[in-house]
């Protein structure tokens, strides 16, 4: 019986790829995924370039016809009605104070996901797993998110 599996087209996806850290070949496995994400950041600076170029492109082909701007006009004059009547409606007290309450049980909601957040790092670290079983038996896995951010100096 072969338990080999033929390797050669499957495709492994950045969840699947493990770097372990061992001796000599840390600092080249390093030196490697700086140069990768490097390379991505700028592929994707580029994107992002033309993807602007493009969007600015579609804009001004909308904004050079002039039907179209007379239909855009009659619908910011209705928008600004619609606003106002808007604000009308939620400066009345009731709804003032259901807002209130909606922006207390967001912060809280975000208070709560960040404190489990720490726990399920906590959790993976210590059971080495990343599968957790809640209490009515669904099977929850923890999943990290990476971003690449400018850092603020």
């Amino acid at each position: 019986m072969n338990n080999s599996k033929d390797l050669s087209n499957q495709v492994i996806s950045p969840e699947e790829v493990v770097v372990e850290p061992t001796g000599a070949t840390s600092s080249m496995n390093v030196l490697e995924l700086t140069t990768i994400i490097n390379r991505y950041a700028a592929d994707i600076d580029k994107v992002k370039g033309s993807l602007k170029e493009k969007n600015s492109m579609f804009k001004d082909a909308f904004e050079g016809d002039a039907k179209y701007h007379e239909q855009d006009m009659k619908v910011k004059d209705l928008t600004k009605l619609k606003n106002a009547e808007k604000q009308r409606i939620l400066k009345t007290p009731a709804i003032e104070a259901l807002t209130a309450q909606v922006n207390d049980l967001k912060m809280e909601m975000k208070d709560m996901q960040d404190l489990l957040s720490g726990y399920l790092e906590q959790y993976q670290k210590v059971s080495g797993t990343n599968i957790i079983e809640t209490e009515n038996g669904d099977i929850r896995e923890i999943i990290p998110v990476f971003k690449l951010v400018k850092r603020r100096i």
